[in-house]
């Protein structure tokens, strides 16, 4: 494929209207086991209502991206959070996660990251991997440096695991960005993060049952079954471990095909976090795919957000920022 800046545009838009579609299909799911999701939908298909913090905080981390490049720090996403996101907190941020409570106590605290990503003992959730997209489409073909990014982001919010989740959603993206072959994407996420890390081990573990079932080891149920015995840590309380949900949400990918509909479909049957998998999947194919491989039934019910979350962001669509991200990138390579 010759790459050019339409191509760039075009996938960009993909790439956050598949995380929009993949986490609004996904939100009436989350917490479910697969079992519950089968008994109330089927196959959840169709988009039944909007998204979720997932799709506010990725629209969050591109404008910092499109103020701030290539030279975005630590301490430019903490002084964010301070001027834009807690100064419009008045009660209760509805719908985030304990990593980013957690970061708002201790921006108020005064403190600075790490220690801001550190003293909350969330650090391992899927808070950074679910805004990852955005680094990856400001560096396409490029996942280290995605990966670099997306950690000066994570440091303010999460610690180990955590960063280490977001860091491989980044690279995944950036090698989709260029038509990577799924197989591709799946190694460059393992190329950004330590082998011997858990988040490695998960991807790899999930993708050798992938490869089982591709040579008909599994049926559908069987494999979901797989790959939940593969990756899930059952015994514990809360869903959103990075770890678990980004191996799930490539997972998801793999048996996709790298297609939009069947990724995000097969993401948000795998229950557990359900919004995020299906919004990283959708992500990652959508960057594949472009924007015309997302349906257009679900993209006609992607609007704008309503910041219930991060109100900040109230009024963006998505692909507004898609374009924005594009430009931003178009003037860095100038």
């Amino acid at each position: 494929m010759t790459y050019t800046d339409s191509a760039h545009q075009d996938r960009a838009r993909g790439c956050l209207l598949g995380l929009a579609a993949g986490d609004a299909l996904g939100a009436p799911a989350e917490n479910l086991s697969p079992e519950q999701i089968r008994s109330r939908w089927g196959r959840l298909t169709e988009i039944e209502g909007g998204g979720t913090d997932d799709t506010e905080y990725a629209i969050f981390a591109a404008s910092l991206l499109v103020a701030h490049g290539h030279g975005l720090t630590s301490e430019l996403v903490a002084a964010a959070y301070r001027e834009r996101i807690i100064p419009l907190v008045n009660g209760p941020m509805r719908g985030a996660g304990f990593s980013e409570l957690g970061t708002i106590q201790a921006l108020r605290r005064g403190l600075e990251p790490p220690l801001t990503g550190l003293v909350h003992q969330h650090g391992w959730s899927d808070g950074l991997a679910m805004r990852a997209a955005p680094y990856g489409i400001f560096c396409p073909g490029d996942p280290g440096e995605a990966a670099r990014l997306v950690e000066e982001d994570g440091r303010v919010t999460q610690s180990g695991e955590g960063i280490l989740g977001g860091r491989a959603i980044a690279g995944a993206v950036a090698a989709a960005m260029v038509d990577a072959p799924p197989p591709d994407v799946v190694e460059a996420a393992l190329a950004v993060v330590p082998a011997d890390s858990w988040t490695a081990r998960n991807i790899v573990r999930i993708r050798d049952v992938i490869g089982d079932a591709v040579g008909g080891g599994a049926v559908a149920s069987g494999l979901v079954e797989a790959l939940h015995e593969a990756v899930v840590v059952r015994h514990y309380p809360w869903t959103d471990l990075a770890p678990e949900a980004v191996a799930l949400a490539l997972a998801a990918y793999l048996a996709g095909g790298g297609e939009v509909e069947a990724s995000v479909t097969f993401a948000v049957s795998l229950g557990r976090d359900a919004d995020t998998i299906g919004a990283i999947a959708g992500a990652i194919a959508g960057a594949g795919r472009g924007e015309r491989g997302v349906p257009e039934r679900w993209a006609a019910r992607i609007g704008p957000v309503t910041g219930k979350c991060l109100p900040t962001v109230a009024g963006r669509h998505v692909l507004d920022v898609a374009d924005e991200l594009a430009a931003a990138l178009d003037g860095a390579r100038r």
